[in-house]
């Protein structure tokens, strides 16, 4: 789950000015090939999003293509039978390689810092935006494949973020329309949940899902 603060990308967002890029003139060091990439940039299509590619969205629907093998000797210490014999501090270290290693994977330019904080269980964690911080409740400590999972979902947001902060690609356009318009779960005062269907099919949440699913196999054993 995103949850959004100061520096979040939808602050980014309402505050962008349009910016003129200056034409270097008479430069004779720029080639045709970089000067035709520098107008290629100026010109470049935004590729039309609708809501319509962001909500409704299921985890079935993607797939990954990562180098996951120097995760298999790290994962096989979060094992139930392995993780029961660690104390607190040991298993916050190898979260902190776990996250270390996801991040790797995943090219982020910064890895997130790690906090803990105390909720209900159901709140497994967080990926603060604008403060690169990843949030994790401190009882997922008992449970390593509900832990590794959530650093993991969490991790790929912090993915989204960076790729929607400088969108290239159609998917990062997706991210970037995504994270304008996200969809946080609402609580009545019941506890009964609103809007949970809709804050869960949405693109940036099931990619998640699915790219923590990547962690859960058998395959990841070493």
């Amino acid at each position: 789950m995103f949850k959004f603060g100061e520096g979040a990308l939808g602050d980014e967002i309402k505050d962008t000015e349009i910016s003129f890029s200056e034409v270097p003139m008479f430069n004779t060091d720029i080639s045709p090939e970089e000067a035709m990439s520098f107008w290629d940039k100026q010109f470049e299509s935004v590729p039309e999003i609708s809501m319509k590619d962001i909500l409704n969205r299921s985890e079935d629907e993607f797939s990954f293509d990562y180098d996951l093998s120097n995760m298999k000797e790290l994962m096989d210490k979060f094992d139930n039978s392995k993780w029961a014999d660690l104390s607190e501090d040991e298993r916050m270290d190898l979260v902190e390689q776990a996250v270390s290693k996801i991040a790797d994977i995943l090219g982020l330019n910064e890895i997130p810092e790690v906090m803990y904080f105390e909720d209900d269980p159901s709140n497994c964690g967080y990926y603060y935006s604008g403060l690169n911080i990843l949030g994790i409740n401190v009882c997922e400590l008992s449970d390593p494949k509900e832990l590794i999972n959530t650093v993991a979902h969490e991790l790929r947001h912090a993915y989204q973020e960076q790729r929607a902060m400088d969108p290239e690609t159609e998917m990062d356009y997706k991210y970037l329309t995504n994270l304008s318009n996200y969809i946080s779960p609402l609580f009545t005062e019941n506890g009964d949940c609103i809007l949970f269907t809709d804050y869960q099919d949405q693109l940036v949440e099931a990619e998640a899902r699915a790219f923590a699913n990547l962690f859960s196999g058998e395959e990841m054993v070493a």
